[in-house]
């Protein structure tokens, strides 16, 4: 028995070893588990990362991974809006996979994050995306795209004879974060619950959710009176939904041409949500009326 139970030990720690990062995988955490994304010193975390079982993009019984970060009085790995994977299923060769982008569902619920990926590779060179995507806190549940290429890479720390190149060819640690500029160590040290889901090593970059190529802009705002949305001309057939911070619709029609204005004259001073939706993406932005 004893040496039955070695065996598969064995067995368990070799396939462990041997997996790597491959085209296509998902983390859908629908096992119950946090699929071994965590925190750095997760006793210093009020709400470590944890699987909630019900709730996530597809609605009841769909499990999800939720993070909270409350910031201490004396700082701490609990207080940084960061999360990394702590296995191999996120390592190895990136570029021979043909990975060139990481997708994921998202659903900020306090704060808006501005999300980045971080890779750590060979010297301990680390790289992390030059752009960030924001993600209103309140806006639902949502699908990101954040790109992979080398090219979309600043290098933040680790050897210099190390390319962004190279550290994607042989990555030892993967990290999602939220942080105002390109960093390893130096993410946001706010409050802010962050649920995650469908976190996907993807070949293919989804241009619906590209935000650079097919966004919307607000103007002016603030605003006290009219409310101005311009169009990107990728956005096709698209639909405004305005939203007050309890969630409550407060304004909706459809976009027939590029440019249009909605009267926010009668409208309650605060924060609103701005959405625009086509049948391929939505955009959310937050206005503010004076």
């Amino acid at each position: 028995m004893k040496t039955k139970l070695l065996f598969l030990s064995l067995l368990l720690t070799s396939s462990i070893a041997l997996s790597q990062v491959m085209a296509g995988q998902v983390d859908d955490f629908e096992d119950g588990t946090t699929q071994n994304w965590i925190i750095g010193s997760p006793g210093d975390a009020v709400s470590p990362p944890a699987n909630e079982p019900s709730g996530g993009p597809d609605g009841i019984d769909d499990n999800y991974l939720t993070y909270t970060s409350t910031p201490p009085e004396s700082g701490g790995a609990g207080s940084k809006m960061i999360i990394f994977s702590a296995m191999n299923q996120w390592s190895s060769n990136f570029t021979s996979e043909g990975i060139v982008a990481i997708k994921m569902d998202v659903r900020v619920l306090t704060t808006d994050l501005n999300l980045r990926v971080a890779f750590q590779g060979p010297g301990g060179k680390r790289i992390c995306t030059t752009n960030a995507v924001n993600v209103v806190a309140g806006s639902g549940w949502q699908s990101i795209t954040i790109p992979i290429s080398a090219s979309d890479f600043t290098a933040v720390g680790g050897s210099g004879s190390v390319s962004i190149a190279d550290a994607l060819e042989a990555v030892s640690t993967m990290r999602i974060m939220s942080s105002a500029a390109p960093t390893w160590t130096g993410a946001d040290t706010i409050i802010s619950t962050i649920n995650l889901d469908n976190i996907t090593a993807s070949t293919t970059l989804s241009t619906q959710e590209l935000q650079t190529q097919n966004d919307f802009e607000i103007s002016p705002n603030p605003a006290s009176s009219k409310l101005n949305i311009k169009l990107s001309n990728a956005l096709d057939n698209a639909n405004v939904t305005v939203y007050n911070v309890l969630g409550k619709k407060v304004h909706a029609k459809n976009l027939n041409a590029i440019e249009s204005s909605i009267d926010v004259s009668n409208w309650k001073t605060g924060v609103y949500l701005v959405r625009i939706s086509t049948n391929k993406q939505t955009i959310t932005k937050r206005f503010v009326k004076q």
